[in-house]
């Protein structure tokens, strides 16, 4: 592949490999419609709305959907609203079922059943916290309508690409948490490197080398498919990513591949009360991306 501008050589290929992974692409036009036209809205609201519906059968009708939404949206700007936001997608939060007279927990991603889950992309994303500036990002991964994964790509030409992604990263926490809070996961690329973490944990030393890992795969077709491969990026968001609260202060990592092969799948992320992480494990400390 030339090395082009940001958008011909990496923006535009790692869009096409995530349609053909299983993501259904949509315009920045096409996911305005699916916010109400709102750039204020962090979610694809007509998406999240329908899915919670057919998730939850009896348990969610239209006005305790738009309650379980508005409830979402409106999670603290930080990385204790991002917190809550991972026990909406872990299934962790109810909902009062007046008909029933108890709680019942919502889902909001269907994990037994992947293909029962709407996997959307998007360019291009600009959201609008209500004070300028607002605040555009180059990729959004979707499930369901919750934005879950951002990726900043630059030019491959860029030999500080990869701190300059990190830097754009930082920015968007600070000028729109409310979209962040949301998110779980973010990836860095400019083609020659890739790189991922765990959104609002912004050390460059937490970033790890994706290159590294995937083992067999060896050219950025490869690394995007391997990455965002649906089926992955649903597991990794509701089993390996940990919160921990330590003096309370409450931190965030996702665990590597060799972490999560460890496993075997049979142990679950977990969120962290007062108390400190029950976990023996340590992520190793990723190398530093080069500047």
């Amino acid at each position: 592949m030339p090395l082009g501008s940001e958008s011909s050589s990496v923006q535009r290929p790692f869009i096409r490999y995530a349609v053909e992974a299983g993501w259904t692409y949509l315009s920045p036009d096409e996911a305005l419609n699916l916010r109400q036209g709102c750039i204020t809205s962090p979610v694809l609201d007509s998406v999240l709305l329908g899915q919670l519906a057919k998730l939850n059968p009896g348990i969610v009708n239209a006005a305790r959907a738009q309650d379980i939404v508005r409830r979402l949206v409106r999670v603290r700007p930080s990385i204790e609203g991002n917190l809550a936001a991972w026990e909406f997608l872990k299934g962790l939060k109810p909902v009062f079922v007046d008909t029933e007279k108890r709680e019942r927990n919502v889902q909001l991603l269907d994990r037994a059943n992947v293909d029962a889950n709407l996997f959307h992309v998007t360019d291009e994303f600009t959201f609008s916290n209500g004070t300028p500036p607002d605040i555009r990002l180059d990729i959004v991964f979707f499930i369901n309508g919750v934005p879950v994964l951002p990726v900043e790509t630059k030019k491959a030409t860029a030999v500080d690409g990869i701190a300059q992604a990190l830097d754009d990263l930082r920015y968007y926490h600070k000028k729109g948490p409310e979209l962040l809070a949301l998110g779980q996961l973010h990836a860095l690329t400019h083609l020659i490197r890739f790189y991922y973490g765990a959104t609002w944990n912004l050390s460059a030393k937490a970033l790890f080398n994706w290159r590294d890992e995937a083992v067999a795969a060896d050219d950025f077709e490869s690394l995007c498919k391997t990455f965002i491969a649906p089926r992955r990026v649903l597991r990794v968001l509701t089993d390996f990513i940990l919160f921990t609260r330590k003096d309370d202060e409450l931190s965030k990592v996702v665990l590597r591949p060799h972490q999560m092969r460890g496993r075997n799948g049979a142990w679950p992320g977990h969120a962290i009360g007062r108390r400190s992480a029950g976990w023996s494990g340590t992520p190793r400390a990723a190398a530093r991306p080069t500047r």
